[in-house]
């Protein structure tokens, strides 16, 4: 079947919109988003006792590094090997249908797993367990793919859960806050206090892009 040139002109305007729509809009959109809170304020609310302070410099300097890929994209990365602990956890985000998903302990390999930052703390320690996850554009989210599973984090909200199942126990985060930060802020590694026990999961935004991290921050119930 051939189509004339003003159907085909309809059609190309047709998929343009689509294309548009579905997949540029949303990446302005979150662009325009990160701009007003990137290291400024909070989208969402926050307990204010939790909150990182732009001020608090990480005392992190030749430990842990920002390495760029020849994609552009960059991740943290130890600078010298740590022993790595011979432990998994599972995780699962309820309201996000994420069920049981495996994290590696010491890693920063997230492309088959979530992957648990290295000399971080585990799960029910006192300290911060810091897990990165992949995103997408949200109409491919699949919370059992590995590739796709965090592309709706920036959906949590305070006070939702996130279970961790870890050396036999199941242990309830509920979440604190959540923020949008530049790639090379290595403060998001730190727990908010010294005394809690905290769970960090960090994904890049806009959606299937690398511009900025979204951090979502939740803390073990008492």
């Amino acid at each position: 079947m051939k189509f004339s040139q003003p159907s085909q002109a309809l059609i190309l305007a047709f998929l343009s919109a689509v294309f548009f729509s579905q997949v540029l809009l949303p990446v302005f959109w979150w662009s325009a988003k990160a701009e007003r809170f990137v290291n400024k304020k909070f989208y969402s609310p926050v307990v204010e006792s939790f909150v990182f302070q732009n001020s608090q410099k990480p005392n992190l300097t030749g430990s842990i590094e920002v390495v760029k890929a020849s994609s552009g994209f960059s991740y943290f990365k130890p600078t010298r090997e740590l022993r790595q602990r011979d432990l998994r956890f599972k995780l699962s985000i309820p309201k996000l249908k994420i069920d049981q998903a495996n994290a590696l302990v010491d890693s920063v390999d997230f492309l088959n797993s979530l992957a648990h930052f290295p000399g971080t703390a585990i799960p029910g320690e006192v300290g911060n367990a810091f897990v990165t996850g992949h995103s997408v554009l949200p109409q491919f989210y699949d919370p059992g793919n590995y590739k796709t599973i965090f592309s709706k984090l920036d959906q949590l909200a305070v006070g939702d859960v996130v279970q961790v199942e870890v050396d036999g126990k199941i242990l309830r985060f509920f979440v604190q806050n959540s923020k949008i930060v530049d790639p090379e802020d290595l403060s998001v590694l730190l727990p908010p206090d010294d005394a809690g026990s905290f769970l960090t999961l960090m994904t890049c935004v806009p959606p299937g892009v690398a511009s900025y991290r979204l951090v979502v921050t939740a803390k073990l119930e008492s």
